[in-house]
């Protein structure tokens, strides 16, 4: 265990690890609900990415801070659900905005984005990463002591390109040419002016509304290994990972490795899965590294065709209905990590104007250009196929934005991902079962307490925008837009600035600029 620090909590003191995110070190603590919802409801984490914002809270007097994005420290002071005044709003801000200036812009501090900025850096272009978590390296490579090994090479890569960083700071308005960025814990506005720029935001999980999706202790899947290694002790602990895809294999071999006991449930039939057969054959890098997964879940009960009915639990998840092909099984759990699957966190580059297909992935060309003239966007917002894609999409955006052409070979590679990308879609089709668990009066829109019932008659965004607020709360319809009920409006979801909701900041500190050690 490593040093601690004394934190203070609605002014309750709490001791806590040094290192952990604030959000794995208030569950650590027993406080599973970081916030109550419109109705009065407690809410906790969902996302752990910074996506969903129910785990704000102000901290250090600074309000709508995301708790999952920050470390604790000695001293810190956090308020739960607390209103802030206008007039006192108004009276603290901290207007003032610092301009930089660069060639190359890249947004998200991924695989991706890492190896865009390398490539572009290493080619001459002054580059800066504007990325919003705590550590470069993305969800995948997110660590709290050491990078893991393959992230090394990367970050050290850029330390000797130059590569300069805005770690901590979140894009929430822009054009191309120019990016207005925020600081995640305190609101401190920067303005970057760059020739080009490279969109790298990644993922984020598709959730799906269901009987007590709400309550404090259930997490997406992905949320459950971001807060493991932002901290969170498991051990001992009984530990659901249901939904659908490949990102569950990995949740649970770690929660099986942190200790905790694990269940694994997989909505997707054995059959349908069977397809993934022939392209992980094909692809040796893949096939090893998957066998390898298999076997560390040796000892996890792992089911098919199976899926939660319902979370219960009074003020946190304490039991789940599980639907497998013997029945229904309930089971008691400390806690259920479920998500289906990943989808393009490409937000940031339609606000920006690039044209988007059908899936909500970015339309690029074979060089990862947009439709808008310098505006290049590489990894899972244009398309999910895992990390190997993602860092050579990278290598292709970066080469590019520095002048240069890509070579042939490795526009072969991304083409083969792209072929993986779309097996693992087909092998993990959502059943109508899973698509239609949200009764009337499951709540859709998590911001505003819209439930599903409410919608019905609505036919349209702009409707469910203007009469129950649907996408308007902190998440801007991250976490709703991919529901069942969303995905039956007709017309477009707007993108409108701010792209992101950033703290009230309240601090006068100046930002910096800092390089990438």
């Amino acid at each position: 265990m490593g040093d601690r620090v004394r934190i203070q909590v609605d002014g309750a003191t709490i001791m806590v690890e040094s290192g952990m995110t604030l959000a794995a070190a208030m569950m650590m603590s027993g406080l599973a609900a970081m916030r109550r919802s419109p109705g009065g409801d407690p809410r906790g984490v969902l996302c752990a990415m910074g996506s969903c914002h129910e785990c704000r809270a102000t901290v250090d007097g600074v309000r709508g801070v995301k708790t999952c994005m920050i470390e604790v420290k000695e001293g810190q002071k956090i308020e739960r659900d607390q209103p802030l005044g206008l007039a006192s709003l108004e009276a603290k801000i901290d207007r003032s905005i610092r301009t930089v200036e660069f060639d190359l812009a890249v947004i998200g501090a991924g695989p991706a984005g890492l190896a865009a900025a390398c490539a572009a850096a290493e080619l001459g272009r002054s580059v800066v990463i504007i990325d919003e978590s705590i550590r470069p390296g993305g969800r995948i490579w997110s660590y709290r002591h050491e990078p893991p090994l393959a992230a090394r090479s990367w970050l050290e890569r850029a330390r000797q390109a130059g590569v300069q960083r805005l770690q901590g700071y979140t894009v929430y308005r822009g054009q191309p040419g120019e990016l207005e960025v925020a600081g995640v814990t305190d609101g401190n506005r920067v303005r970057v002016i760059c020739h080009k720029i490279i969109v790298a935001t990644g993922a984020r999980e598709r959730f799906l509304p269901f009987p007590g999706w709400t309550l404090p202790g259930v997490v997406g899947a992905g949320a459950l290994q971001s807060l493991i290694k932002g901290g969170l002790d498991v051990r001992d602990r009984t530990l659901l990972v249901a939904g659908s895809g490949p990102l569950l294999l990995a949740v649970a071999r770690l929660a099986n490795e942190s200790g905790a006991r694990v269940t694994l449930a997989e909505q997707a039939s054995f059959a349908d899965r069977s397809g993934l057969a022939i392209p992980l054959l094909l692809s040796p890098s893949r096939w090893r590294p998957a066998l390898n997964l298999w076997n560390a879940l040796a000892d996890v009960e792992k089911s098919s065709s199976s899926w939660v009915k319902e979370a219960r639990g009074d003020g946190r998840v304490e039991e789940v209905v599980l639907r497998t092909p013997a029945g229904d099984r309930v089971m008691a759990v400390d806690g259920l990590a479920v998500g289906y699957g990943l989808i393009p966190e490409s937000r940031v580059a339609a606000g920006l104007g690039c044209d988007l297909d059908e899936s909500g992935a970015v339309r690029v060309d074979a060089h990862q250009q947009s439709s808008i003239p310098g505006i290049l966007c590489a990894g899972e917002l244009t398309g999910v196929a895992g990390n190997e894609a993602a860092i050579d999409e990278g290598l292709i955006a970066g080469i590019v934005a520095a002048g240069r052409n890509p070579q042939s070979r490795l526009l072969a590679r991304v083409r083969r991902h792209r072929f993986w990308g779309q097996a693992l879609e087909s092998a993990h089709p959502l059943r109508d079962e899973v698509l239609q668990l949200a009764t009337e009066d499951v709540i859709a829109c998590r911001c505003e307490d819209v439930a599903t019932g409410d919608l019905s008659g609505v036919t349209s965004f702009r409707e469910a925008r203007l009469i129950h607020r649907l996408g308007m709360g902190p998440c801007q319809g991250r976490v709703c837009e991919s529901s069942p009920i969303c995905q039956r409006l007709t017309g477009s979801d707007t993108i409108r600035p701010p792209w992101m909701v950033v703290p009230s900041g309240l601090s006068t500190r100046v930002s910096q600029v800092r390089d990438s050690e």
